[in-house]
Formats: structure tokens, C-alpha cells, sequence
């Protein structure tokens, strides 16, 4: 508020400057008229993420003169808080400063972010979206009252006894609490089991969560109508479906079901990195899926008809459930969003049994394995009814494996690092504010995360161009591109610093073997066989004998080798 009030008028009208948590408003004809909109804007701020009304300011004048209007003193700042809190239910009593901006008396006056929703005298709920005050129906203050955790349907009474619940599905629940190392909850009998999970009411009826974790189907289709799940695989994504299944099995039973279901028709590609080990690719990590499935249960409206459905083809992996993302979530901030469980008992439970990461929601464990297989990383859409989550099919990519699995732990491990990496296989350069989109950060973030990978991890480097810029662009060290190989996807010059490390190195021994390509680049045998391949495809050099294959094998001068240099001899072994 201040720095805008510094600059308003100078060529700026307030009404640029105003957004989701500011508001500016000249004093209107009389003062009812005045205290009304001002309650009508601060029900509209309180019910979004709170914000500032600054009274005494024309949002459309360009001069400071004619901008700053001022606020007459018969408007006493209690007045004020008295008037809006009588028009306001529930009262809002705000928080009313006085400041004096060039020698002109403004008013500013401030809510945070409400516990319950409002409205105005006349019973009218607004909610601030960006610049604007939009209508706030009941289902939309439900949808709030849900991601701040006021209203938690999982935890309400089912009208179900323990008695009504199924001894297989407890005696699943026992299992996966001794899996998870919770062996003092596995002593105790049902019912206190039930009530250390908190999946009883205080008189002692199941919650939902307990219906929806341990109630046999015939309960479940009587306490919670709206349950159930589907799962089909297609051979190709235009084609009918060869296997299917449907069913409404508690929640426990449903995600071993379908995440088994994928699971068996997993593609699964081995491949040997350096050190003699051997990964199991498979075209869905099995954690990403498993994550998602999870999510598609436990955060999906339950009070909202539909079900969980897998669609599953070789081209794409497809999950949707009903209810749309929870307040404050969308797909442009799912990846760093506080977690704001729709059902807050349901998911607390699950985290105990482990089924599920508590914090993020499980996406960033989703994207983490989906990025480091070199795929691209899960999408989402939110059509206000239906939440659709998509994983692309197909093997990764073999050389970004192998890279990814040389680095340090921590990088390997990082989301934001992958995420950039992922970017520089099919793009030259990245600079902070792109990154940042990705990541779903601010730009100062995203640069942190570009120059730790730059100055503590040695992968990339800024360009000379941009390099004094706050927000260098960024590419990747030529030892970078020599290690991930295969793994870039973008045409790079036919002779480029890579290239010529080679060149010279064959002018100067007359050949050279995998095994000092490992020692120019510092790369593992994969990456280095990768980058003879190219430039084998290229005829920048040809193999020197006939033996098959080794690290030893010499390549030499091919057709395409550059011209106008001199060969001296020597040894390259």
C-alpha cells in the first residue's frame, strides 16, 4: 500500500495499481453511501485472502493533485469501524489507520483473511478475484470453509456402529499400520483402534472416513451413495477397451485393486548403468501412479456423484474424480501449494498408514518420477466438477537415466532441478522467469535454483550476453551436453565446443576410444558410446577396425572430419 501511494498520480492511476489485496475509493455523496461500499469491498477482501481499501483516492486520475482527494474529518476512524460493522454479517470489525500522503488525509482500511463467510447487510457474499468482486454462492463458501478447514466432511458421523464394519477390511487396516511401524496401534482392539485413529465421534458412530476406509460394500452403498471406482485399458487410445473392471470396495481394497490393475500392464525396459546395476524402467513409475491414485480418492468430493476411473492406454495414463481442486489450488500452483486436504480425517489416515506423502499432496513425489525416467511431468485440469490428471506413456529416455543417476543425490532428488533440466533437453537456454513457471515459484526462487546449479553443481552456465542481467539466461556445460547425450533433443551446431575437445584430440593421436572420451568429458561408458554414435551418424569419425564393440575400439578421421587440420601421432591409450 505504501509504495503504491508513493507513485500514484505520477503518470500512474491508482486503478493500475490495485489487485487481490488492494482497493482504492474516492468518499462518495453522503456518508451511508461511502460506509455501505466500503462494507461491500471489505466482505469482498475478507472472504478471499484479506486486503486494504485506501479511502480518499480517484483510481483514474493521472496527477497527483487530482488523485489524492482526501477524506474530510467529519469521517472519525471509529465512525468508521462502527458503521461496517453493522453492515456487515457476520460483524467485521476492521482495522482503520489514518495517513497523511502530501499533506492529504486518506484512510486506510484493512481485514485479513476470514475464518466464516460473509456478507453484507442486504445478505449478498462477494469474494475478490484479482481486481474484481464475483458473486460467492454457498457451495463456493463451502468449497473455503473446506480448504481452511472448517468443514471436513471425512470427519462427520455416518450414522454407521463398528459393528456395521467389514473384519476383512480391519484386518487389512492392521496389516499396513504394522507395515508402517505403528505396532502399538495394532494391539488394540477395534474399537479402541478406531478411536486412536480419530475415526469415531465423540458418542461413538464411525465417521465417513471410517465408512469409506473399513465399511463392506452393501454399507458403503448405503452411507455414501456417490462411492466407487473404474478402470479400463485399451491397447491404443482410439481403440475398445480389452480389460475392464468396476467396483465399489472400500477405499484400502479400491487403491490395491486399480494401482494393480496398471500395474500388470506396465511396460518394463531394463537398463544397465555404471557400477554393473541394472534399472527397471517402466512406461508409469509405479510411485507416480500410486501417488495419484491416492490423490483421486482421498481429496475427490464425496458429496458430489461420480466416480474414481483409470483410463489406461499405452499413449497416456488418464485418472479423473469428482469435485474440482479444492479452493486455492488450480494446476498453476499445484506443485507448491500448502497442502489443503479436501478431507482432512480421511487423508491424516492415510498418511499414517503411509499410503501417501503427507505434505504436497504426493505431486511432487509424482513429478520427481516422472522427471527422473526423462518424461515429462504429470498434468492436471480442473473443470470445476472433475479433476483430470494425465501421465504421459512410453519409456523414458535411456541417456537421461544415466545422467541423472551420476549426479549428487540432492540434485538427482530435487524437483526444481529436473524440472530445468528437463527444459534444457529441448531448449538452449533458460533464464529464472521461464523457470519459474515451471517450478511454479516467483523469478528470485527459480534464480536461486539456476545458480545453485550453476556455482554448486557445475551443470550449467550463464551466457556471456546475459550474464550481468539479474536474470541470466542460462545453458548447459559442455560436459553437461556430453553426459546427457541422447538425452537432448534440439539441434546444436554440426561443430560445437564437444566437438571440437574430439577433433582435436584425433589431430593430435589420430584416433580415439571410448574410454578417453570418459576421461576428456569425466562420463560414464553409456554417454560416452552415445556421443561416438553421433558422430559416427554424422561422419565426423569412422571405427578404425572390425571388432564389435569395447571402450578400447579406435575411431578415426571420417568423411566429414573437419578439414585444413594436421594429424602429429601419438598415443591415445
Amino acid at each position: 500500500m505504501d509504495a503504491a501511494l508513493q507513485v500514484v498520480g505520477n503518470g500512474v492511476t491508482a486503478d493500475s495499481l490495485e489487485s487481490e489485496t488492494l482497493d482504492f475509493k474516492l468518499v462518495a455523496d453522503s456518508p451511508k453511501t461511502t460506509y455501505t461500499l466500503l462494507a461491500d469491498a471489505l466482505v469482498c477482501f475478507v472472504n478471499a485472502g484479506g486486503g486494504t481499501v485506501v479511502l480518499g483516492v480517484d483510481d483514474k486520475a493521472t496527477t497527483r493533485a487530482s488523485a489524492l482527494r482526501g477524506v474530510p474529518a467529519t469521517y472519525g476512524l471509529d465512525q468508521i469501524r462502527k458503521e461496517i460493522f453493522d453492515r456487515t454479517r457476520p460483524p467485521i470489525t476492521p482495522f482503520v489507520t489514518e495517513k497523511i500522503v502530501d499533506d492529504v488525509r486518506l484512510i486506510a482500511v484493512s481485514v485479513p483473511q476470514g475464518v466464516l463467510p460473509h456478507c453484507n447487510g442486504a445478505g449478498l457474499a462477494t469474494r475478490r478475484l484479482g481486481k474484481e468482486c464475483l458473486p460467492f454462492p454457498p457451495d463456493q463458501q463451502r468449497e473455503v470453509m473446506i480448504a481452511r478447514g472448517q468443514v471436513d466432511w471425512s470427519a462427520e458421523p455416518s450414522g454407521a456402529q463398528v459393528s456395521d464394519l467389514s473384519p476383512v477390511e480391519m484386518g487389512r487396516l492392521r496389516r499396513l499400520l504394522a507395515t508402517s511401524g505403528r505396532d502399538h496401534l495394532v494391539e488394540l482392539d477395534d474399537l479402541a483402534l478406531m478411536g486412536a485413529l480419530r475415526l469415531l465421534t465423540p458418542d461413538g458412530a464411525v465417521t465417513n472416513a471410517g465408512v469409506v476406509l473399513l465399511g463392506d460394500e452393501a454399507v458403503l452403498r448405503k452411507k455414501v451413495p456417490g462411492y466407487g471406482y473404474s478402470y479400463q485399458f485399451r491397447p491404443t487410445s482410439g481403440s475398445e477397451a480389452t480389460g475392464r473392471l468396476r467396483g465399489t470396495r472400500p477405499l484400502l481394497a479400491a487403491i490395491e485393486t486399480v494401482a494393480d490393475a496398471v500395474a500388470a500392464r506396465q511396460e518394463i525396459h531394463p537398463l544397465n548403468i555404471a557400477g554393473g546395476v541394472q534399472l527397471q524402467l517402466t512406461d508409469y513409475p509405479h510411485d507416480a501412479v500410486r501417488e495419484l491414485i491416492v490423490n483421486a480418492f482421498i481429496h475427490r468430493s464425496y458429496e458430489t456423484t461420480g466416480t474414481v476411473d483409470i483410463e489406461h492406454a499405452p499413449e497416456r495414463l488418464i485418472i479423473t474424480s469428482p469435485g474440482g481442486l479444492v479452493a486455492g489450488v488450480t494446476p498453476q500452483n499445484i506443485l507448491t501449494h500448502p497442502s489443503t486436504p479436501r478431507n482432512r480425517l480421511l487423508t491424516e489416515t492415510i498418511s499414517i498408514l503411509q499410503l501417501a506423502e503427507r505434505t504436497g499432496q504426493g505431486i511432487d513425489r509424482a513429478y520427481r518420477e516422472m522427471l527422473r525416467i526423462g518424461k515429462e511431468p504429470p498434468t492436471f485440469e480442473d473443470t470445476g466438477t472433475m479433476v483430470r490428471a494425465a501421465l504421459p506413456g512410453g519409456i523414458g529416455n535411456d541417456a537421461f537415466v544415466r545422467f541423472i543417476n551420476e549426479l549428487p543425490v540432492r540434485a538427482a532428488r530435487d524437483v526444481n532441478v529436473l524440472l530445468a533440466l528437463s527444459r534444457l533437453r529441448s531448449s538452449n537456454s533458460i533464464d529464472a522467469i521461464h523457470l519459474g513457471t515451471l517450478i511454479q515459484r516467483p523469478a528470485p526462487e527459480a534464480q536461486e535454483v539456476l545458480s545453485a546449479m550453476s556455482e554448486e553443481y557445475h551443470l550449467i552456465e550463464p551466457t556471456r550476453r546475459t550474464a550481468s542481467k539479474p536474470f541470466p539466461s542460462y545453458r548447459l556445460l559442455s560436459a553437461t551436453v556430453a553426459a546427457m547425450s541422447r538425452a537432448i533433443t534440439y539441434a546444436r551446431r554440426d561443430i560445437d565446443e564437444i566437438d571440437q575437445k574430439v577433433i582435436d584430440h584425433v589431430n593430435e593421436y589420430g584416433y580415439v576410444t571410448n574410454r578417453t572420451l570418459q576421461r576428456l568429458f569425466d562420463i560414464h561408458m553409456y554417454a560416452a558410446r552415445d556421443l561416438l554414435d553421433k558422430l559416427k551418424k554424422r561422419q565426423v569419425l569412422v571405427k578404425l577396425s572390425d571388432a564389435r564393440g569395447g571402450i578400447g575400439i579406435r575411431y578415426g578421421l571420417g568423411p566429414h572430419f573437419p578439414k585444413n587440420t594436421r594429424r602429429t601421432g601419438g598415443d591415445a591409450t
